[in-house]
């Protein structure tokens, strides 16, 4: 029987339709070929440094890169322009796109991904997430700092090299106002934050991922996307930037556990940090959105997704 669920906080609804669910590996995409010598036309492989604007920083390995940060060659945003966003009528309001677009290639191996990586090499990742937030916060027009990974074409990934993207721009988020106006009214009216309130009782339902001394994973009562999951901290924190070396550890493992069953669909993906904005008060966390399914016209049309895949079964999926 379908089900209409909404968010936990939002309005936002889903319905859940069980009758039309698949098996898991009924999802499995087919894997896209490595073309042969891709490895010297890719721009983010090694030997083809000079086809990416020059590099912001790096991190080496034995004498060779290991990670690289440099400008998005095709930048959203740019420091050129004025960031003030200005009121011209009862209707239009706007600014220059004011801001920084970076790209993080976590690896110069061609065709390697997060489930590919160690705990160790995830948490080093994570580490260099932080190093950046930090450093790109401190100019003082940023409102939002928004990181990001697209894996695989229908996560709207262009190219097929592994990478993160970082823009930091002058607006706050959309989804994460959304999210901070959702909490405050809640720990207005009962005086607790949601998340840590909803962490003690996800712990203990069918949706639970994954669960370490420091984090934990569930699937969202009402997911949008098929096997879509969420990873917090236990402890309140309000920015990855926050997390203690033990937070870090055990997301790492979160992260590597999870990536290692979407890599059996062969998933594509977009992974993305929710930190809270500046002087707000947001429990962090990091969500991962599988592109399994497609939205039509109902989607767009109504604002309420349907999936197809029961969160409860997404996470047997995962534990399994």
């Amino acid at each position: 029987m379908a089900e209409l669920r909404k968010d936990y906080l939002r309005n936002r609804w889903v319905i859940i339709v069980p009758e039309r669910a698949k098996r898991p590996m009924d999802f499995k995409k087919i894997p896209e070929p490595i073309e042969k010598g891709a490895e010297k036309k890719c721009f983010f492989c090694p030997g083809n440094e000079q086809s990416t604007p020059p590099e912001i920083m790096r991190i080496e390995k034995n004498s060779k890169w290991e990670m690289r940060v440099f400008p998005n060659k095709f930048p959203a945003v740019d420091t050129k322009g004025d960031s003030e966003i200005k009121q011209e009528d009862d209707f239009f309001m706007h600014s220059h796109a004011y801001g920084h677009h970076e790209v993080i290639v976590e690896t110069p191996e061609h065709g390697k991904t997060m489930a590919d990586f160690s705990t160790a090499k995830i948490k080093k990742i994570l580490e260099l997430y932080i190093s950046r937030i930090l450093t790109l916060s401190a100019d003082p027009k940023i409102k939002q700092v928004a990181v990001f990974k697209n894996e695989g074409k229908e996560a709207g990934a262009s190219i097929r090299h592994t990478h993160t993207q970082i823009i930091a721009y002058n607006k706050l988020a959309e989804t994460v106002d959304n999210e901070e106006n959702a909490a405050m009214d809640y720990e207005k009216k009962f005086r607790k934050c949601p998340y840590c309130e909803l962490i003690k009782t996800e712990r203990k339902s069918a949706r639970l991922v994954a669960e370490t001394k420091n984090a934990i994973a569930f699937t969202p009562y009402a997911s949008r996307f098929a096997f879509e999951v969420k990873i917090f901290p236990k402890r309140h924190v309000t920015s990855i930037v926050n997390f203690s070396d033990a937070e870090l550890s055990d997301y790492a493992k979160i992260i590597k556990k999870i990536f290692s069953k979407l890599k059996k669909l062969n998933a594509p993906y977009n992974m993305y940090l929710h930190n809270a904005s500046q002087g707000k008060d947001l429990h962090c966390h990091i969500k991962i959105n599988p592109r399994l399914l497609s939205w039509g016209g109902f989607e767009y049309a109504t604002g309420c997704v349907i999936n197809t895949v029961p969160p409860e079964e997404a996470a047997k999926f995962y534990r399994e």
